[in-house]
């Protein structure tokens, strides 16, 4: 089916005034014109991505303009971050990836993302995203679609406006919020990321909300519905179904999960943790930004008009709704609403702030210590010269309430609401909803206030020490705090409430990076100021001996497309860091798939280049924390080989896949023209042992001698040598020797163990002879279903006993597997059986 070619005109920014709009919502498409109405998104085909990865290029021109103690190497730490953040959900199957600078005009075929720096950034816009879209739907065994196949972020070239500077929580979130838009999100009303700036209520320490990663996990699912349940139901207006109504399933002092409604008026909310939430329908402000629908003929299907908010069942005071329960995996339905339509939305766009000093924080966080509390809220309809709009009433869904008189307006134009809080007994922390009423409309703004037990951080003082870390002083520290550099996280030490250290990421010669702390209750030291905020320097060389050029070496620099292989990479004069390295190769048809540090000088690297990549020259860049190395041509693809041999340098345990690959496992390799009994492979310059071989899969011995930890990988099969790759080798797994009962009698296969025992597992491998092991890092599953270690304690030399309870809804059976994991490193399975519940035990 052909379907509209959404060119560069799909665009969506983050405005300074738009309210944010509906939670997880697509950019979709109708195939019919009657019910059922089914969307099909736009989005990118993880088929046609080299391991499901979409990558983003930054444009090597960078910005114009920066603020003081900005640079180019911040703007390109921000970007990473936000990759990671989008890369980092779980439940996603799309998986996002930096890839440092490229140069414009790349020629380059596999779909994938650009940041691009604007000069002529629409007014009221912090930035915008456009995407291209094929005219073809593609069906996958997941569903249909039209592919993305290039997206673009547009960021002001001036970071001296707004969201600048790059180290800002709000420069941060602006790209993390685009990048949302370039993945294949619209707007959302739940006040997450892809909010827009008016609503947005998380943070740089934790960007996504449920609705966000909820969002990502629907339009690229991997095992979203065995933990989340789903709400459905219909919006209607007499007897027509309303379309494009907003209905939000709220978690008291918690998050909140929405989605839009079809023509017809139903709706389903998926990926819904487990819990009771107030379900609420509401309609689309006038500044919603959403691009709606387009049927079959390419035209918008076009939003309902305004109606009256209402929750669950059709009231319009909170304290009357019915809390609707969702469980995971289990479906809520008939979650129905019948509105009355109205000629305009009188609230809407409506911001908090506290004030710490003269700063606004943006949106409002309250110690509650103190008892009561002043916040301020600006927004439309909520007053004018100076006074509180007629008939205007706010509550609060929390743990929060308005103390007597507490709304009051000031200013004139616009005029603002001065809101005194006061706190119920046993108030708790997290977010408070409020709801404002005006002649029988609602509006509800999800997380508008922030409740905290402490003051934010400050910094009085930013000192190095003589290993170079930085010592920071100031007050309110807590044991989780972060102190960030120009917005990337460091290594951290908190002493006290009062000073803290940090290893800093790899800098430029007499750079200034300004120095943020971070609390995980989403407070910073940017509350408090000073302004301009506390920099660290990294030294620098004097005038009469100048800083020495770094010079990087990336061997091989030519490869032929539809390639696997590793680039060694060797430097001079540079400071390489595992963990916050990127390197790239300036285009989409060359994914990096993993960086392996070995000193400061020389790392290695893993790529894999599309099979039908464009042949021709391109950037090379490396990243190593703020410094930024780039080779104008530095990289070169040439036409594929078809007789070459290409190994997937990702090894697999062929006995049991959990237990990793390590020395002495039996793997299997798989790849192209690998050859047969000919073939020879070495691992580490060790000669390998082959089991089995074929043109596409050799199963094989891993060397006895290896140790844990990257290995070059060489094949020859009999007439060619494939390109070398880099293999993770990991740690031997651990070893269950013995599963006990209370009794000290062993349970196998023989002996049945009941649900609800205690039992014991005599564990090798597991740690160290004599080492403490924390017991949250040792799980173990029976049956499938994991079970937490009680106690992990020494048993005899090198054996550990790893004690846990049977959980009573495990799988009775004459064979049930037990494995033990520790850090992620799975034992062999050790089989036993387990007798059936009792009968009336509500199992």
């Amino acid at each position: 089916m052909k379907g509209p070619w959404r060119a560069a005109g799909t665009v969506l920014g983050w405005a300074l005034t738009v309210s944010s709009a509906g939670a997880y919502y697509h950019f979709i498409h109708y195939t019919s014109r009657s019910a059922p109405y089914l969307p099909v998104p736009e989005k990118f085909d993880l088929a046609a991505l080299p391991s499901k990865t979409i990558t983003f290029f930054a444009s090597n021109s960078g910005p114009t303009q920066y603020s003081p103690n900005d640079s180019f190497p911040s703007v390109l730490s921000q970007i990473r971050q936000a990759t990671r953040a989008w890369d980092g959900v779980a439940t996603s199957d799309l998986r996002v990836n930096f890839g440092g600078l490229y140069a414009d005009g790349t020629a380059q075929t596999t779909a994938g993302g650009e940041v691009v720096f604007d000069e002529d950034i629409p007014p009221g816009l912090l930035a915008f995203s456009t995407h291209t879209t094929a005219t073809d739907m593609v069906t996958r065994p997941d569903g249909s679609f039209f592919p993305i196949t290039r997206s673009i972020i547009h960021l002001n070239s001036d970071l001296t406006q707004r969201p600048g500077p790059s180290y800002t929580d709000s420069f941060y979130l602006t790209v993390v919020h685009e990048m949302g838009h370039a993945l294949g999100l619209q707007h959302t009303f739940t006040s997450s990321v892809m909010a827009t700036a008016v609503t947005r209520a998380t943070s740089a320490l934790h960007p996504l909300d449920v609705d966000d990663m909820a969002a990502i996990s629907l339009l690229y699912p991997r095992n979203l519905s065995a933990n989340t349940g789903s709400i459905t139901g219909t919006v209607v207006a007499g007897r027509q179904g309303l379309h494009l109504a907003s209905v939000v399933a709220l978690h008291p002092n918690g998050s909140s999960i929405s989605a839009l409604t079809n023509p017809d008026g139903s709706y389903r909310i998926d990926g819904v943790p487990a819990g009771a939430y107030y379900v609420y329908a509401h309609p689309l402000p006038p500044s919603a930004d959403i691009l709606p629908p387009l049927d079959p003929d390419g035209n918008p299907v076009n939003p309902s008009g305004p109606f009256n908010a209402v929750f669950y069942p059709n009231v319009s005071d909170f304290r009357k709704a019915t809390p609707v329960a969702v469980t995971a995996g289990g479906e809520t339905d008939g979650i129905n609403f019948s509105v009355v339509g109205r000629s305009s939305i009188p609230v809407y766009d409506v911001s908090t702030y506290s004030y710490f000093g003269q700063t606004a924080v943006h949106p409002a966080y309250v110690n509650m210590v103190p008892g009561s509390a002043t916040i301020a809220a600006a927004g439309a309809g909520l007053g004018s010269n100076g006074q509180v709009a007629p008939g205007l009433g706010l509550s609060i869904l929390g743990s929060a309430f308005i103390r007597p008189g507490g709304l009051r307006g000031y200013g004139s134009t616009p005029t603002y609401l001065a809101i005194d809080l006061g706190f119920t007994l046993g108030a708790s922390t997290g977010p408070q909803h409020f709801v404002f009423s005006q002649g029988g409309a609602l509006y509800v703004l999800p997380g508008a206030l922030n409740l905290v037990k402490v003051d934010p951080p400050s910094i009085a003082g930013v000192a190095t020490d003589s290993s170079g870390n930085a010592v920071v002083t100031g007050a309110n520290f807590q044991p989780d705090s972060v102190i960030y550099f120009d917005g990337q996280p460091a290594i951290t030490t908190v002493v006290d409430s009062s000073h803290a250290t940090a290893i800093p990421p790899p800098g430029a010669s007499h750079q200034n990076a300004t120095v943020t702390v971070y609390s995980s209750d989403g407070q910073s030291s940017m509350f408090l100021g000073p302004q301009p905020p506390p920099t660290f320097s990294y030294a620098g060389s004097s005038a009469a001996a100048p800083p020495a050029a770094p010079k990087v070496t990336f061997a091989p620099s030519v490869l032929p497309a539809g390639t696997r292989a590793m680039i060694d990479i060797t430097g001079v004069n540079t400071n390489f860091a595992d963990g916050l390295m990127t390197v790239g190769f300036g285009s989409s048809d060359v994914l990096v798939r993993r960086v392996w540090v070995l000193s400061p000088t020389h790392a290695m690297v893993n790529v894999q280049i599309a099979s039908n990549a464009q042949p021709g020259a391109s950037l090379a860049s490396l990243i190593s924390g703020f410094q930024v190395f780039t080779q104008p041509s530095g990289f070169q693809i040439l036409v594929p080989n078809p007789k070459a041999p290409v190994v997937e340098p990702t090894l697999i345990n062929a006995i049991w896949l959990p237990s990793g690959v390590y020395p002495g496992a039996v793997a299997s390799l798989f790849g192209l023209n690998l050859g047969g009994a000919q073939t020879k492979i070495t691992i580490g310059d060790q000669p390998v042992s082959i089991l089995y071989a074929s043109a596409t899969q050799i199963n094989l011995v891993i060397p006895a001698a290896l140790k844990p930890g990257p290995a070059i990988l060489k094949l020859n099969n009999g007439a060619d040598n494939a390109y070398p790759v880099v293999v993770s080798i990991d740690p031997a797994p651990p070893v269950i020797t013995t599963i006990q009962n209370n009794a000290k009698a062993n349970v196998d296969t023989a002996h049945a163990a009941n649900p609800g025992d205690t039992l014991s597992l005599l564990v090798t491998g597991l740690a160290a002879a004599g080492s403490t092991v924390d017991p949250h890092r040792v799980h173990v599953t029976v049956g499938g279903l994991d079970m937490p270690a009680t106690t992990v304690s020494p048993a005899s030399g090198a054996t550990y006993q790893v004690q846990f309870s049977l959980d009573p809804s495990v799988t009775s059976g004459a064979r049930i597997s037990v494995t033990v994991t520790i850090d992620g490193s799975t034992s062999l399975p050790v089989y036993i059986a387990i007798n059936p519940a009792p009968a009336g035990s509500g199992n």
